[in-house]
């Protein structure tokens, strides 16, 4: 029943986005659409009963020659004797248009839901300018910068929105012909508040379609409400099924 409850609460935030990931889109196939839905699971009982239970979804389909276009989702859930002691939600809109093999514009839309976070939600709005550095059998990488609007909404109080600067990296190196690591950076420069986050993965394929993958976020906020902790970190082990 424990894990029904986690399962169904994970279900509807990967049901949400119809609701932070890097928005550069280095992953981008030539023609069609491509994605992956990853699921990690750990549960123990005895003297302590704990359930974890994180998801995400991730699509990019090539729209036309120079556009392309994605989602990212994400739920992590956790609870400890049955209470809830950790719930967030991520949903990012993605957008890319290459102006040349190299050059392009980006934009997104983001959206951060951490029920034990520092902030009730952040959600920002960013157009930039991005560079693919290179993108062949070994891997890509793209850096990128753009400006934008975000509000920092906090629990009790009046909410805070600023005008930002955001530096985007996504990095993918193929370790082998089954294995893969991923570094994906994002910083966001704020009047009021910088967030950097972080994104570090591993994955090794089992099959065509299946792999294992581990997998460090560390999300951090250079100022929060008083009694909240500036950084937060996953660690998160698990399938990726792609498709």
């Amino acid at each position: 029943m424990k894990l029904l409850t986690v399962f169904v609460a994970v279900a509807a935030a990967l049901s949400m986005g119809s609701v932070s990931a890097s928005g550069l889109l280095g992953d981008a196939p030539k023609e069609g659409s491509k994605g992956n839905f990853d699921l990690g699971y750990v549960t123990t009982s005895g003297n302590t009963d704990t359930t974890s239970l994180n998801g995400g979804f991730n699509w990019v389909t090539r729209v036309s020659e120079p556009y392309s276009m994605g989602f990212t989702v994400t739920g992590l859930n956790n609870a400890t004797d049955d209470v809830r002691s950790a719930e967030r939600y991520t949903f990012a809109w993605n957008n890319r248009y290459d102006l040349t093999d190299k050059d392009f514009l980006y934009g997104t839309l983001d959206y951060v839901n951490d029920y034990f976070g520092a902030y009730d939600y952040q959600s920002g709005l960013y157009l930039g300018y991005g560079r693919q550095i290179f993108k062949d059998d070994s891997g890509h990488l793209s850096l990128g910068i753009a400006a934008g609007y975000r509000v920092n909404a906090v629990f009790v109080g009046e909410d805070e929105k600023e005008a930002v600067v955001r530096g985007d990296l996504d990095y993918l190196y193929n370790i082998s012909e089954t294995a893969q690591f991923s570094q994906k950076l994002t910083a966001i420069f704020g009047e009021e508040v910088d967030t950097y986050t972080s994104e570090s993965a591993v994955t090794a394929k089992l099959s065509e379609s299946l792999a294992l993958k581990a997998a460090y976020l560390v999300n951090h906020n250079s100022v929060v409400p008083v009694g909240r902790d500036k950084t937060d970190t996953t660690l998160s082990i698990g399938v990726s099924y792609s498709f």
